[in-house]
């Protein structure tokens, strides 16, 4: 099989500038704890009360202002519609203003009315940290296992009910493979080596990775790597729900790099994931584009 390696690791790709508005931002990471609760509740009926509880006391540890009182915004009508957060609004307001803190703003920011200026690592460390240490919580709430058996749960409900109504972005895996060898700016930065299509399926290897580089001072390699990993097995179907995807080693849980393998399945039922040795042997293969 041939190979390709495409795009170039920038060390400043994590410095580039994105807006947001802050609290549609917010909202959205909130539906996200929402179902994680919503779960707790689900799978451990006596463990929620108790999860709660140590959150807010986290929480409080970590939030240093409260952002939303200084900008006078109420919670409430944020929460509404969240049905299990919905009944603990003084955690929910911790969490947003948890987000809020990530972003450093000035004072004079009018983050509640208007967009803001962020870097793509403040973005992730906002996004991403505060899910982070809603797993690392729950594990000291239960059973390490059972925490993170649950947080699977969670992921793969999550981003089953975000699809439940989307089309296929793509219609196959030969489209998907143009799509992955597309160097144009949204993909130059991030460096892969990408195989040809055979049999309905497609071999990429990631060579780096910002989010786990803008979550460098986290220790815990498997809660990162389930923060950041995981929901690409259910994610692959936002491309096509005929998709699947197959990774054993990956940059956030400590290894070289990725190894990704996405299969077409009305193409080929033959979901066999590929050695180390075989993926360690594609360097000197690729040729640069």
């Amino acid at each position: 099989m041939k190979f390709r390696r495409i795009g170039e690791y920038r060390p400043e790709y994590l410095e580039n500038v994105q807006k947001h508005q802050v609290l549609e931002f917010a909202k959205r990471f909130l539906k996200k704890f929402d179902n994680l609760l919503r779960t707790v509740k689900e799978q451990q009926p006596k463990t929620l009360a108790d999860y709660a509880v140590s959150l807010e006391t986290r929480y409080k540890e970590l939030v240093k202002t409260d952002h939303l009182a200084l900008r006078k915004v109420d919670v409430s009508p944020i929460i509404t519609e969240l049905t299990c957060l919905r009944e603990f609004p003084h955690l929910a307001s911790l969490y947003i203003n948890y987000h809020i803190q990530f972003l450093k703003l000035p004072e004079d920011e009018k983050w509640n009315k208007e967009k803001v200026e962020i870097t793509e690592r403040v973005f992730l460390r906002s996004a991403l940290i505060p899910q982070y240490t809603n797993l690392q919580v729950l594990t000291t709430t239960i059973p390490r296992d059972e925490a993170i058996r649950i947080f699977k749960h969670h992921a793969d409900d999550y981003i089953r009910e975000a699809l439940a109504d989307k089309e296929d972005r793509l219609q196959d895996i030969d489209e998907f493979h143009e799509d992955t060898i597309r160097d144009d700016p949204n993909n130059s930065a991030w460096e892969r080596i990408v195989g040809e299509v055979e049999d309905g399926k497609l071999i990429i290897r990631k060579e780096c990775c910002y989010w786990d580089e803008a979550l460098d001072d986290l220790t815990d390699r498997e809660l990162k790597y389930l923060v950041c990993c995981y929901g690409d097995f259910a994610n692959i179907r936002s491309v096509n729900k005929s998709f699947k995807l197959t990774m054993e080693h990956t940059i956030a849980r400590g290894d070289p790099y990725c190894d990704c393998v996405v299969y077409d399945t009305r193409i080929t039922k033959d979901i066999k994931h590929p050695s180390k040795e075989f993926f360690d042997s594609i360097w000197p293969l690729a040729d640069k584009e």
